[in-house]
């Protein structure tokens, strides 16, 4: 069965941002898309550019908010699609994703899945493609990915509307800036993340960005993830060794990315 896909965006006089990631979502637009923007009461033009898109906008909200977590959690709260992901202002998806999102998580049993972390510049260009390795539920919990770790990038996580359930969207609504963690904190508890071996998503590295202040970034997650312990530490520098290696040395041992099969035409495991 075919699955339908909800996007949301949330922003906040962001409409020098906005337009690109709009034309990244109507370049790849189709009718098992869901697409809901959150905006803060913006007076910055965000309001009228978003009307000039209607077309691929499912729906609207567009009133005063307690910052991006808090718009996210009405996002969610109104979606209705199987599978669930967020795309800042500025932020894109590369032309494939939605298609391959859709065709990844309709023909297997997966419940949240990331991919290449991808960074590009103000001018859109790709400055940096990372393949992950692999994520490991109890080091999720821990809060080591992205200060011991590689972080798990955001713009290129998916995930079903089922896991929704697991996250305490009024603790979520509190948060300032390291929501994303949580979501995948709450997450790693019930399934584990999987890799699916293509560029989705692109963070864009702009002036201004909440990301910006990590030492706010770690305190609010350290509020909210595991104990860490020594064995933890050990198990850190464990994995590191792998993220350190040449990515076709460790995908030899360590068989757990989608990779796309031409001979069946499907992704599969392995």
């Amino acid at each position: 069965m075919k699955l339908s896909l909800t996007i949301i965006t949330p922003v906040f006089n962001n409409v020098h941002l906005l337009k690109e990631t709009l034309q990244s979502i109507e370049s790849q637009f189709s009718e098992d898309i869901e697409y809901i923007i959150i905006d803060g009461d913006s007076n910055d033009g965000t309001k009228e550019l978003i009307a000039e898109y209607g077309h691929i906008v499912t729906k609207v909200i567009s009133e005063k908010d307690h910052g991006m977590y808090d718009a996210l959690v009405k996002g969610l709260l109104i979606s209705s699609g199987d599978i669930i992901c967020y795309l800042n202002a500025g932020d894109i998806f590369y032309n494939h994703t939605t298609e391959l999102v859709v065709k990844l998580f309709s023909e297997n049993d997966i419940q949240w899945v990331t991919a290449y972390r991808t960074l590009c510049n103000e001018n859109n260009v790709i400055t940096k493609v990372d393949a992950p390795f692999r994520y490991k539920s109890n080091l999720i919990e821990k809060g080591v990915y992205g200060k011991w770790l590689p972080y798990i990038q955001q713009e290129s996580t998916f995930w079903r509307r089922d896991l929704n359930k697991y996250v305490n969207l009024e603790e979520l609504r509190t948060l300032n800036i390291a929501g994303d963690y949580y979501l995948w904190y709450c997450f790693s508890k019930y399934a584990s993340l999987e890799v699916v071996k293509s560029p989705l998503g692109v963070f864009k590295i702009h002036d201004g960005q909440l990301s910006e202040n990590l030492i706010l970034y770690w305190n609010e997650v350290d509020s909210f993830v595991s104990k860490k312990s020594i064995l933890t530490i050990l198990q850190v520098i464990y994995e590191a060794f792998f993220w350190l290696v040449d990515v076709r040395i460790r995908e030899k041992l360590v068989k757990n990315v989608w990779k796309f099969d031409f001979k069946i035409n499907r992704w599969r495991r392995g």
